[in-house]
């Protein structure tokens, strides 16, 4: 059974692939869908998995999204193929790329393995930065969703294939009415379903993949991360003051290491969108929390509300706390191929709660698409596990 919008646009089919039909979960999971299909207007189709059942002990839920190598420059004239007459579309600073289809970037280091085998091989060294010049894997190839793909009109896998999946823990207390408040011990399933469809919309970050895989508190996997793909399409966004000078020359950089001081910016780094942009860092040898976010409010400076947050890609939610969707979220979904029913940049000011989401949502008349399909499709993308805390962390 699938019901579809008659109108063009972005369209999202939620697959039930357990315990979401007939439970509270399933108008909350269309109410979410719901949103991001309203401020979209590319007109394609996302499918998402979604589950609604017992995770392990302390474990809230997970998220995968799908992700296929694309070369930087394919993204590139996508975005330029299929950008709007919005500001942000016509002036925000793509990559330069050199002849080879690669960009310049500030990335992690190598060091030597104390583990493996190999002589030759290397771990990862969040604590070192090289000047990358275009001339690596990581440089000519994103790694990119495929929901971003099919946004810039370049996707050609199966037109059923999975773009991402979302699974929440039954073992959990949700307050899926945000209209009259979130009660003080849940936590806004509406508000968190949001957030997490937004990660498989393309809200994410190859930076996680150098901290999950780097010295000193992570994995180490023996070779150099720059030989493969890594970046998403929001990384050609991230940027630094390049405090100590690694980029040749004076001025801002694109960064892509983890720790330090990163943020998101249309204009080559020069500015701050909206005036304070910054990225979180990385959750094993960062500030603490994924790169695939913005910069965590801390709840003693009030981060326990949503309009003190920079968006809804904060990292945590608190438990009675209200989701709030800002025009800072928005913009970024702009500038990596998306393309928003408003003017946005000059828009920034923008911001809706779950409570005035759920009443549009109700009082639109086609909800988000709802398919009934068997699940079971390989998903690309470590699952996002998080722990139930006053503050719960997208970690």
């Amino acid at each position: 059974m699938v019901a579809s919008n008659a109108e063009a646009g972005t369209k999202i089919n939620l697959i039930d692939l357990e315990g979401v039909t007939g439970s509270p979960a399933e108008q909350g999971f269309k109410i979410a869908a719901s949103f991001w299909e309203s401020v979209f207007t590319n007109d394609v189709t996302i499918n998402l998995g979604v589950r609604f059942a017992p995770l392990a002990q302390n474990v809230i839920g997970s998220t995968g999204s799908t992700r296929r190598d694309t070369n930087v420059s394919a993204w590139k004239t996508g975005v330029l193929n299929t950008r709007s007459n919005s500001t942000l579309d016509q002036t925000a600073v793509l990559p330069t790329l050199n002849a080879a289809g690669g960009f310049s970037f500030i990335g992690n280091g190598t060091r030597p393995s104390p583990t493996q085998a190999d002589p030759n091989a290397v771990w990862q060294d969040t604590t070192s930065k090289v000047f990358i010049d275009g001339d690596s894997v990581s440089s000519k190839v994103l790694y990119l969703n495929t929901s971003v793909q099919k946004a810039v009109g370049i996707y050609s896998g199966s037109a059923t294939a999975r773009d991402g999946n979302v699974t929440f823990s039954t073992n959990f207390t949700f307050d899926f009415d945000p209209t009259d408040g979130i009660a003080a011990d849940k936590m806004d399933f509406i508000g968190v379903a949001i957030h997490e469809i937004g990660h498989a919309l393309g809200f994410v970050s190859g930076v996680d993949i150098y901290d999950a895989n780097g010295y000193p508190n992570g994995g180490n996997l023996g070779y150099d991360l720059n030989s493969t793909s890594l970046f998403s399409a929001l990384d050609m966004f991230r940027y630094s003051s390049d405090p100590t000078d690694v980029a040749p020359g004076a001025g801002p950089s694109r960064d892509l290491t983890v720790g330090g001081a990163t943020y998101f910016s249309i204009d080559g780094g020069l500015t701050q969108v909206g005036g304070n942009s910054l990225f979180s860092t990385g959750r094993f040898n960062g500030d603490g929390r994924q790169a695939s976010h913005f910069k965590d409010t801390p709840s003693n400076q009030g981060g326990c509300n949503g309009y003190n947050q920079l968006g809804i890609l904060d990292p945590t939610f608190c438990l009675g706390e209200m989701g709030v969707v800002k025009g800072l979220d928005l913009a970024a979904y702009d500038a990596m191929g998306w393309n928003i029913n408003f003017d946005v940049l000059n828009n920034l000011a923008y911001n809706r709660n779950t409570a005035q989401i759920y009443v549009q949502a109700l009082g639109v008349p086609e909800p988000a698409s709802w398919a009934l399909m068997i699940g079971g499709f390989g998903l690309m993308g470590a699952a996002m596990r998080r722990r139930v805390r006053t503050s719960v962390s997208f970690a």
